[in-house]
C-alpha cells in the first residue's frame, strides 16, 4: 500500500525497478517489495519508476545500518541495498538535475517533466524515469520562457 505522506496528491510517490544488473531495460520488472496504489482517496500509485535493486551507496563506518548489513559492504565506505528507499533518492537526484537546467521550475513542474517523459513500463500506469528526456524537457521549459519573456 501506498501510506503518508506518498498517498498525498502532491507527492512524488517512487516505486522500485528490479533492473536484473543488466543495461537493457527490456527485462527489467517491478520489484516485488515495491508498493502499489491505489491510495484510500483511490489515487493510482506509484508515480514513476526508479532503479531500486541492488544499489550501492554510501555507507557510514560503524553504523547501526552498517551493523545490521554487514554482508552488504562493498569495501569500507559503500554497502549494497535494494528498496523503494534508494530508488527515492535516485528520482531525487534527477529532479537535482532539472533543477539545474531550469531553476524556475515548480515542484509541479518537477513531476510533471519526470511523469510525462518516463517510459513505458510493461503493464504498469507509472512509466520508467527517462533521464535524458526529462532533461530535454526541463531545458525546453526555460528556452519557451525566455521566448515568452522577449515577447
Amino acid at each position: 500500500t501506498i501510506s503518508t505522506p506518498g498517498n498525498h496528491p502532491l507527492i512524488i510517490t517512487v516505486g522500485a525497478v528490479d533492473d536484473r544488473n543488466t543495461v537493457s531495460r527490456e527485462d527489467d520488472v517491478r520489484a516485488p517489495f515495491s508498493s502499489l496504489g491505489p491510495t484510500p482517496d483511490g489515487l493510482i500509485k506509484p508515480d514513476i519508476y526508479a532503479p531500486g535493486t541492488d544499489i550501492i551507496s554510501l555507507n557510514a563506518p560503524g553504523s547501526e545500518l552498517e551493523k545490521m548489513l554487514f554482508e552488504s559492504r562493498v569495501g569500507e565506505h559503500y554497502i549494497r541495498m535494494s528498496g523503494t528507499s534508494m530508488a527515492t533518492p535516485f528520482c531525487a537526484g534527477v529532479a537535482a538535475l532539472l533543477l539545474e537546467v531550469n531553476p524556475y521550475l515548480s515542484p509541479n513542474d518537477v513531476k510533471c517533466i519526470l511523469m510525462s517523459t518516463a517510459s513505458v513500463f510493461g503493464n504498469e500506469q507509472a512509466g520508467y524515469i527517462d533521464v535524458k528526456a526529462a532533461v530535454r524537457l526541463a531545458r525546453q521549459y526555460l528556452e519557451n520562457r525566455k521566448e515568452l519573456a522577449k515577447a
